[in-house]
């Protein structure tokens, strides 16, 4: 009968051969776990506090993260959820009836619609005010080099989070 690994590393094969380093590692990695899944819960909160789906929550977070003169179509949204594009369509239109979101047509190519938030979606962002000040609260009480570590590492965990979806997706 084997021993279950002792870190999420070692289960990988790899060891850093120091003991210390290799508890930190895996702190870090729970660490990250965790977080992921509270910002599930986050979501399903918002959704809940709201009166949303909990998809419709999660695309009304990613139109607000993306900068206000970046056109954002259906397909891009289908892209970045996973959902289909008819899935994309439903969710679209229930944000729409609810004065979430607006639809447009591309300047560019009138064949193209562009999702953007509307009025509504500011009372989303009124209630995330108290959890952005807390953030920019966190974020003071680190040099600015430890935030660039700390942006450089989430950065290459979001890459290896897409890197894995894209394997799932081949599966």
């Amino acid at each position: 009968m084997s021993s279950a690994p002792r870190s999420y590393h070692e289960s990988a094969g790899k060891s850093t051969g120091d003991a210390e380093r290799d508890e930190v590692l895996k702190e870090v990695m729970v660490a990250g776990r965790e977080l992921g899944l509270s910002f599930l819960s986050l979501n399903a909160a918002t959704a809940r506090a709201l009166t949303m789906h909990p998809t419709d929550a999660w695309i009304m977070s990613y139109l607000q993260s993306v900068p206000a003169d970046s056109p954002v179509s259906p397909g891009d949204i289908a892209k970045v959820t996973d959902l289909t594009t008819g899935a994309v369509t439903g969710v679209i239109d229930r944000l729409e009836a609810n004065g979430y979101v607006t639809r447009e047509r591309d300047p560019h190519d009138r064949r193209k619609v562009i999702v953007r938030p509307a009025k509504k979606s500011k009372k989303i962002a009124e209630a995330f005010r108290p959890t952005i000040e807390d953030a920019v609260e966190l974020g003071l009480a680190y040099s600015t080099e430890e935030l660039r570590i700390i942006t450089k590492y989430l950065h290459e965990s979001k890459a290896i989070t897409e890197r894995t979806i894209a394997r799932l997706r081949d599966l």
